[in-house]
């Protein structure tokens, strides 16, 4: 383990800096995309998605040797989640939006774990405010488009019994000193948060448990779930069941340009509940911006687009790559201001914003249809 003065993933903070990234990542085992892996994604995929290219998802383990099977003719499923702990807001959905683009061009099945409990575990929040976020949660993800006969949504205290029993398994093997080390728990803390990383860890192997044969799994995660899925690595070959691999991420930053959004101060990014109004008031009042201070500056000197939270999150929300270069290009050459930058950015979220809210109904009436059932694998 690491001493006190080196960074782990848990540790990530909102002061984390983009070059402490890679080193972090490679330190604990996990290696970057290179062109390499990026060439065997596009052979299988198509194409290699922006998220990739941009660098947001930037590192792996065992992805090579999952696409790898997966030429062969072995499918693999995929496994992320959420924590309901309040409204979401973009940064939450960029991991989802990557996800289902996952989905699509490999056609496989999505295990998405709503951790409820988790968030009473660590949190202050009543059940009743779970119950809430939880399902208002489960429709903001959903609206991205998920296919429902391959979405599968396993909320944890729904379906308690069966991640208990699992979940059991994987307590066996990990020790109370090792979770303390990791997580940097406590003797005082509730031993609720100690048993957790066990449940985490049961969607990794559920459908292989399930079906009977060992299913590959890829999990996409942001990097301070890391220490999590580190452990599974460890401790599910000792139950008989593969090491899943994963495809890991950074943070999205917050709208005020330093750490990343955060659920408890609204004025760090935009919530998918924003209505135009807002969102074009907190991108002009609260937006970090890479522009100069003023006009003429900027006209000479350029913009840049790389720290600039507008352009970034028009970036994220484009999906013709040309098109975003174009408008990069123009933003550094002082072409465009830091205004109409804003405002090209306003366009684009709404208009994503209108999308999701155009499949909510739907998606609402037929919920039940996402809803995790373990002889949908059988």
């Amino acid at each position: 383990m690491t001493d006190e003065h080196e960074i782990t993933p848990w540790d990530v903070s909102d002061t984390f800096q983009e070059a402490q990234y890679e080193r972090v990542a490679t330190e604990f085992g996990a290696k970057i995309i290179d062109d390499h892996l990026k060439d065997e994604i596009r052979d299988l995929a198509g194409e290699v998605h922006r998220f990739i290219q941009y660098g947001i998802f930037f590192a792996h383990r065992d992805l090579d040797q999952l696409l790898d099977g997966y030429r062969k003719g072995r499918k693999f499923y995929l496994y992320t989640g959420r924590g309901p702990s309040g409204k979401m807001h973009l940064g939450h959905l960029i991991p989802f939006m990557f996800t289902k683009w996952l989905q699509e061009r490999f056609d496989v099945d999505l295990i998405i774990q709503i951790t409820d409990d988790e968030k009473y575990i660590f949190r202050d929040t009543s059940q009743e405010e779970l119950e809430k976020y939880t399902r208002s949660n489960i429709l903001d993800i959903l609206s991205l488009g998920f296919k429902p006969e391959k979405t599968h949504i396993l909320v944890d205290s729904k379906n308690s019994g069966l991640l208990y029993n699992y979940g059991i398994k994987v307590a066996k093997h990990i020790t109370a000193s090792t979770v303390k080390s990791v997580f940097g728990l406590k003797d005082s803390d509730n031993i609720g948060k100690f048993f957790f990383t066990s449940i985490q860890s049961v969607p990794a192997f559920i459908v292989s448990a399930i079906t009977g044969h060992n299913v590959p799994c890829l999990i996409p995660y942001a990097i301070d779930q890391d220490p999590h899925f580190k452990i599974s690595r460890d401790i599910l070959p000792k139950l008989g069941y593969e090491k899943p691999a994963s495809i890991i991420s950074k943070f999205i930053p917050s709208l005020k340009g330093s750490g990343k959004m955060s659920s408890s101060d609204e004025s760090s990014g935009i919530y998918l509940d924003d209505d135009s109004k807002t969102i074009k008031r907190k991108l002009m009042k609260y937006a970090f911006s890479g522009g100069r201070d003023t006009m003429e500056e900027q006209r000479r000197l350029g913009a840049n687009p790389d720290v600039d939270f507008a352009f970034n999150t028009y970036r994220m929300l484009e999906p013709d790559m040309a098109k975003a270069s174009k408008i990069y290009e123009e933003y550094r050459s002082g072409q465009i201001l830091s205004g109409e930058m804003k405002m090209i950015a306003y366009e684009k979220i709404t208009g994503f914003f209108e999308t999701l809210n155009s499949r909510r109904d739907t998606v609402m009436k037929n919920m039940d249809d996402y809803m995790f059932n373990p002889d949908r694998f059988r």
